[in-house]
């Protein structure tokens, strides 16, 4: 009897914590469920060469925008922690300035707010080794791109910081022709 109680009142706390799945966060209306697929998501397709930087990177900001808004409608769900740490690990995958500092930024935001979780111990030990700023790979790079576009992707990354296309592990990206 004192069992069932107390899965009562676990689930009350649950429900009243967590987000509802019909719940929309942000400028793209995204749940807490979407929220965690596109953030795989993105991290699968910018590895996939189907996203190049600048678009992963935009994708991924308007995402940590709904997450932010989740986070502050329901503080203490339990999915914020993991969700955050495994958005900084996406943004640490991206070249330049911006990319670094959202993940810094969405470390803190884990050991801040939910310290006590396995994930905020991961985001400690990652801020304490640091993290790096990502040169662009070789694969983004368009031919026709101008020293200013590849500047405005990453902005902190000079040419010659660079990979050079011998150096990148990944096959160079063939244009398609149109059928």
């Amino acid at each position: 009897m004192r069992s069932s109680f107390a899965v009562v009142a676990l689930l009350a706390e649950l429900a009243a914590t967590s987000a509802p799945a019909d719940r929309y966060f942000g400028k793209l209306k995204m749940s807490a469920l979407r929220i965690r697929y596109e953030t795989m998501q993105i991290e699968r397709r910018y590895w996939a060469h189907e996203l190049r930087p600048d678009e992963a990177l935009h994708l991924l900001l308007l995402t940590e925008d709904a997450f932010h808004a989740w986070g502050s409608a329901y503080p203490q769900d339990r999915w914020l922690a993991s969700t955050g740490y495994n958005m900084a690990q996406v943004y640490e995958q991206l070249p330049g300035a911006t990319a670094h500092d959202r993940a810094v930024a969405l470390l803190v935001y884990v050991t801040s707010h939910f310290p006590k979780t396995a994930y905020a111990q991961k985001s400690r030990d990652q801020l304490h080794r640091g993290v790096a700023v990502k040169p662009i790979p070789a694969w983004a790079v368009r031919p026709s791109a101008t020293p200013s576009h590849q500047a405005s992707i990453a902005p902190s990354v000079t040419p010659s910081a660079a990979p050079s296309a011998s150096a990148t592990p990944y096959p160079p990206v063939r244009p398609t022709t149109a059928r």
